[in-house]
């Protein structure tokens, strides 16, 4: 049981919200999402044509779930990091120090969520 739903708040949050104490996390809101406290999603979805784009990065290291062959990136302090940002793209990035478990359910043969 997460703590969102013990204590209630925001799931899915702006950066500032987990880091307030950084004044460049207010930029770009709707491109730098939280999901929880450990993820942080990285999308373009109010612009079409554009290919690449600058994402804010608060100081940590934060590794790409999705693109295992990318070494995690280190910051001492936020940093702008450009990714691709064509129609199909989105990047989901996992910060230090925290664990989301993952199952593959096609190879479990899940249909739905209670299969799981």
């Amino acid at each position: 049981m997460s703590i969102h739903s013990i204590e209630g708040g925001a799931f899915i949050k702006p950066l500032f919200y987990e880091f307030p104490e950084d004044a460049n996390a207010v930029n770009d809101q709707e491109n730098n999402i939280m999901i929880g406290s450990a993820l942080k999603l990285s999308v373009l979805s109010n612009q079409i044509g554009v290919n690449s784009t600058d994402f804010y990065f608060p100081a940590g290291t934060w590794c790409n779930i999705y693109v295992l062959t990318e070494t995690c990136k280190s910051f001492v302090t936020g940093q702008n990091l450009t990714l691709d940002t064509k129609a199909y793209n989105f990047h989901l990035h996992l910060r230090e120090g925290y664990m989301v478990p993952m199952q593959d359910s096609k190879t479990l043969g899940a249909m739905k969520s209670a299969d799981l």
